[in-house]
């Protein structure tokens, strides 16, 4: 960190010579910044995203929806006493402290929307319910198993927002069918959410969409129950996008080389996460300013070439009279690949076992009975 902020220092000095110095030390900026927090990385990107909209233009809607996706994420912190101490170890015993981010990403162009982090045991879901109040309308969720809780599912559709989340073995669904036709023939139907511990609340009537993908089933539930607004090819290939928030992922971690966070505290760690973070919506929000609806295609490796190159020539030369030109040429090939572009399996590689299938149980008589008199409550309530 000390070398980082050297270099900057540095280059804000050749940049701006008539401008006041930045200070001295990095430690004198930690203390200096101290007061402001790390939510100033937030509240300044908050001013910057409503304009994410006007810049992508038609790519701004997918299928009638704004489409957007979320995930999280570790982030590696060092091991000090400190750290681990406030950031706790969520992993097995000899796991390095780790703090969690959950972000949001506009999925047909994956440029950041939102994000939330915490210690490395915090939950996805808690960052979620946090972020909800900044979607926005018309708005289609989409998500991996770990989001399919019941009270987050409700929360989701009381705020008038449609998803389409996966569903494991953790999941129990009530049906009205015959449960063995569906699992056999796949297509889709309509499913009840509703646990024992949450009968006194109003169930969930959700779409069961059911998937063939290489010989496997892939089980996604969804609010929205009209086949028209949301066919089952239609969710296959936006579930199918979903894959673009673990490449922003990697972005961030192989790409910008931010896989460890190197601050030994908390407080500058935190400044460190957000200034990673923003740095990458920054990137790729200046290149959906020259690319705007071709920002789909968007190689961040490129684009980040370019911002060096051109912090480069700024430093030494004094101005970068290409850098439009070569940043509106930053965007993945289009040729076809003749052999595979996956990794060989390395010894540390995760493989995780994939979610299996909900369990699916018939309706019995009371629990119709009692569905339809919650239906009429609320109804009446309800006006």
């Amino acid at each position: 960190m000390t070398e980082r902020f050297r270099e900057a220092g540095e280059f804000l000095r050749a940049s701006f010579p008539c401008r006041r110095r930045s200070g001295k030390s990095y430690q004198g900026l930690t203390q200096a910044t101290r007061r402001l927090g790390p939510n100033v990385f937030h509240r300044f990107w908050e001013c910057l995203r409503p304009t994410i909209p006007k810049r992508i233009g038609q790519a701004w809607t997918w299928f009638g929806w704004v489409v957007m996706a979320v995930d999280g994420s570790r982030i590696d912190a060092p091991r000090t006493r400190r750290n681990e101490k406030a950031l706790r170890r969520a992993g097995r015993d000899k796991t390095h402290p780790q703090w969690w981010i959950t972000w949001i990403t506009h999925l047909p162009t994956n440029l950041i929307w939102d994000w939330r982090k915490g210690p490395g045991n915090s939950a996805e879901r808690v960052h979620l319910r946090q972020m909800i109040g900044s979607l926005p309308k018309p708005l289609l969720l989409v998500a991996d198993a770990g989001f399919g809780g019941f009270d987050l599912l409700s929360k989701l559709a009381r705020a008038k927002i449609d998803f389409l989340i996966r569903c494991g073995a953790n999941t129990t669904l009530l049906v009205e069918g015959a449960c063995q036709r569906m699992m056999r023939e796949g297509g889709q139907q309509y499913v009840y959410l509703w646990p024992k511990h949450r009968r006194r609340k109003k169930p969930l009537r959700l779409r069961l969409i059911v998937l063939k993908r290489r010989g496997k089933r892939v089980y996604l539930l969804t609010n929205v129950l009209e086949s028209t607004r949301l066919s089952r090819p239609m969710a296959s290939k936006i579930y199918a996008a979903r894959w673009g928030v673990e490449t922003e992922y990697r972005a961030l971690k192989q790409t910008m080389g931010r896989r460890k966070v190197l601050a030994k505290t908390p407080g500058p760690g935190a400044m460190e996460l957000a200034g990673n973070i923003l740095a990458l919506a920054m990137l790729m929000l200046q290149a959906a300013i020259v690319l705007a609806e071709r920002i789909t295609r968007l190689s961040v490796a490129l684009a980040l070439k370019v911002i060096r190159q051109a912090i480069e020539c700024v430093r030494w030369i004094g101005r970068c009279r290409q850098f439009w030109a070569y940043l509106r040429a930053a965007v993945r090939d289009e040729y076809r690949r003749h052999s595979s572009k996956r990794a060989r399996d390395w010894p540390h590689k995760k493989k995780d076992a994939p979610p299996g299938s909900p369990q699916l149980r018939r309706l019995n008589r009371q629990e119709k009975a009692q569905i339809e008199r919650l239906w009429s409550d609320y109804a009446t309530l309800s006006g």
